[in-house]
């Protein structure tokens, strides 16, 4: 139920942001008019206060980073798929032409089966996170050029649900779940005598990434985003495994995606004379 109002208000999000960007384009097809100008000059101490602020949202794909499991990308296995689109949005504001900082929160998920497909693990989770762009090529705003090389890093918090589980070959669909973390299940043990751990609610975990993200300006005020990053938790429970003690290595996992920003203010919004 959580999992379909966060779906909806997602999809309301996109739909406004996308509003946002059709409208201020459409304005801008209007700027050359005296009666635009006008307006422009009326408002342009509030349309400053935007200046150097993106706002977007983007899609890419999670992938686990640990001692468990495999590092091959299971496909066309009965009910498991390992690719599994990840959401997120984002709002940053430039600090000078190297540095920016802002807010991104994720709504993803990864799964990922061991070499024989008889054991895998699954997250679900929501993240947000503090994070910090450092341009390589000081253009972080897109001004003095089209592209820019930022260096990535950052840290937050995830809320998580994710287990543990043995796979049935002949159905290829999970068999048993040996431990749980947010599925409120209760511990025991299995038809075999095995033991059964489970932790009834979700948990909440640290975490931080590094990586490199490549920005594109493909418009006046539209910025596309291809970001690589490396995640990594302090807790050892993302892979839904309680049978494991050691906190070393902790559960990690790799992001990619794309994100696609509209920037505000900055060089490219400021006001032109009118042409006749």
């Amino acid at each position: 139920m959580c999992e379909t109002y966060f779906m909806k208000t997602f999809q309301k999000t996109i739909v406004f942001l996308c509003f946002i960007i059709i409208a201020a384009n459409y304005n801008y097809v209007k700027a050359g008019t005296p009666q635009a100008v006008n307006s422009k000059l009326a408002r342009s101490m509030s349309i400053n206060t935007l200046d150097g602020w993106r706002i977007g949202f983007g899609l890419g794909y999670a992938f686990y980073i640990g001692d468990q499991m495999d590092n091959t990308i299971t496909k066309n296995f009965g009910d498991f798929k390992e690719l599994r689109t990840n959401f997120t949005i984002g709002v940053f504001k430039a600090i000078n032409q190297e540095k920016e900082r802002g807010l991104v929160f994720k709504h993803g998920s990864f799964q990922t089966l061991n070499t024989s497909n008889s054991k895998g693990i699954q997250c679900d989770y929501n993240e947000l996170q503090m994070m910090f762009q450092y341009s390589l090529n000081e253009n972080v705003g897109l001004n003095s050029g089209p592209f820019t090389c930022n260096l990535q890093y950052g840290f937050g918090v995830t809320s998580f649900k994710s287990m543990y589980f043995t796979v049935n070959p002949n159905f290829q669909s999970i068999d048993v779940i040996k431990s749980s973390v947010g599925y409120n299940l209760q511990s025991g043990k299995d038809l075999n005598g095995n033991d059964l751990e489970h932790i009834a609610g979700k948990k909440i975990a640290f975490l931080g990434n590094i990586g490199l993200n490549l920005g594109f300006r493909t418009g006046r005020n539209l910025t596309l985003y291809f970001e690589n990053s490396f995640q990594a938790s302090i807790s050892n429970k993302l892979s839904g495994n309680l049978f494991k003690i050691s906190i070393i290595p902790p559960d990690c996992y790799f992001y990619t995606g794309l994100s696609l920003y509209y920037r505000f203010g900055g060089s490219v919004s400021k006001l032109s004379c009118p042409r006749f």
